[in-house]
């Protein structure tokens, strides 16, 4: 098998040299316009470095990249680059908490007391219990105390665990607790309050549900099943150089932050590339299978994308929310989330009626949502047979395996057809001297 390269062609702009990078796989649809269309913002939005993606009818429709994942070392962004993914993050601790619900290990409308360590009551509301249904519909009453939150932050990752964080925020007797700043003055149920803290506590019931940490419990639930082999909630376990470095626009210049992460981090620390998130768009648009794996039934899909809470926010389903995008002809309501964090920006949506699937992921701190109307407009004038599968499921390899004793591992790779080095826990294929192979799993 031939090992495929990025190539890269750059052009000049005011703020920086724009690389387009080719991937692996080569983008089906390449429309110099739309590039065009996103230079542009990337300038007036300040963005080092974007990547993106368009599914439709369960291909790869478009994958393209531009800039730099690290502007101070001249690294360009590729469709291997990881991000750090900010709210869209919430998406997959939905998906956990959705999965536990379905299969009977909890209920997302018991009270989160019978699975707490400790007791979490809403202030002069002790008797009225708060559910996960509300933590994903942001309706518990439990706020974001950011003078609080931003000592959870470490470099490059959080050094308080996950249960601590929340026992200092929630419970009365937590070093972090404050009756008013922690909590809205209002019952459980009664009043829509975006909150990251109300996420974080849902990825701990997770956890407290599976005796798994979280991390674990949706890398053999979610990611694996997902064929996304480059995305995770640490930052340890990704080979830092491949990691895009948020960016500040400052005086003109493109200055890095530390890559970073906090305690509280199933609301918005998870990493990721275009191509793993590509996949998750598929299974979501397919029912929740992917292939021949599931992450969800139909019916979970469907009540995730349905109005929760009509009376308090129309938008809003189980962690995903409805956003109006803009095209030709109009606008069209659409599924997903954004995310914001320092020196990152990234949006995720799909469009269920005319099954498409569109995510920007930058590097900077502007709003890509600009360049989500333009992916979208492009995308309903694309046919999905224009496209191609994931990679992950596209694969032509077969598993096929001699008797000889003197066979010679020559190379190995990985599904994407990428040389790389036995990895634990990695799906990997091995080629032989005479011509065999064979797929692993090292350990």
């Amino acid at each position: 098998m031939q090992i495929t390269h990025f190539i890269y062609f750059c052009l000049l702009t005011s703020a920086l040299s724009v690389c387009f990078s080719a991937s692996s796989q080569g983008n089906p649809n390449p429309n110099p316009a739309l590039d065009a269309f996103i230079v542009e913002e990337m300038e007036l939005e300040h963005f080092p470095g974007v990547a993106t993606v368009i599914v439709k009818d369960g291909n790869i429709v478009w994958l393209q990249s531009y800039g730099f994942a690290d502007v101070e070392n001249n690294v360009a962004v590729d469709d291997s680059t990881v991000f750090l993914l900010a709210s869209i993050s919430k998406l997959f601790t939905g998906t956990a908490a959705m999965q536990l619900h379905e299969n009977n290990t909890l209920s997302i409308d018991n009270d989160v007391n019978n699975l707490l360590p400790w007791d979490l009551q809403i202030p002069s509301f002790t008797g009225q219990p708060v559910t996960m249904r509300q933590l994903m519909t942001h309706t518990s009453s439990i706020i974001d105390n950011f003078d609080v939150m931003e000592g959870y932050y470490d470099y490059p990752d959080p050094s308080i665990a996950l249960g601590d964080c929340l026992q200092r925020y929630l419970a009365v007797n937590g070093v972090d607790y404050d009756a008013q700043a922690n909590f809205l003055q209002a019952a459980p149920g009664s009043t829509f309050e975006y909150s990251n803290m109300a996420t974080a506590l849902n990825g701990y019931l997770v956890e407290r549900a599976t005796n798994t940490p979280f991390d674990s419990y949706c890398e053999a639930h979610i990611f694996d099943p997902l064929c996304m082999h480059n995305t995770a909630w640490f930052f340890a376990d990704f080979d830092s150089s491949r990691v895009a470095r948020p960016h500040q626009y400052q005086g003109g210049t493109y200055l890095p932050y530390p890559h970073f992460g906090f305690a509280d981090y199933p609301d918005g620390q998870l990493r990721s590339t275009t191509l793993d998130l590509a996949n998750f768009m598929i299974a979501m648009l397919n029912g929740g299978s992917f292939g021949d794996q599931s992450i969800l039934s139909a019916n979970a899909v469907g009540e995730m994308l349905s109005p929760q809470i009509p009376l308090l926010d129309a938008t809003q389903g189980l962690n995903w929310y409805r956003e109006e995008l803009f095209h030709s002809n109009g606008s069209t309501l659409v599924w997903g989330h954004n995310g914001g964090e320092q020196g990152t920006s990234t949006d995720l949506y799909i469009d269920p009626v005319n099954n498409i699937g569109i995510c920007v992921l930058t590097n900077g701190e502007g709003d890509p949502i600009y360049i989500c109307d333009e992916l979208y407009d492009y995308a309903l004038g694309l046919s999905g047979l224009s496209g191609y599968p994931s990679p992950c499921l596209s694969t032509s390899i077969h598993a096929v395996q001699t008797n000889a004793v003197d066979r010679i591992l020559v190379k190995v790779i990985d599904y994407l057809g990428r040389e790389t080095h036995l990895e634990p826990n990695k799906p990997l294929i091995k080629i032989y001297s005479d011509g065999s192979i064979e797929r692993v799993i090292s350990e």
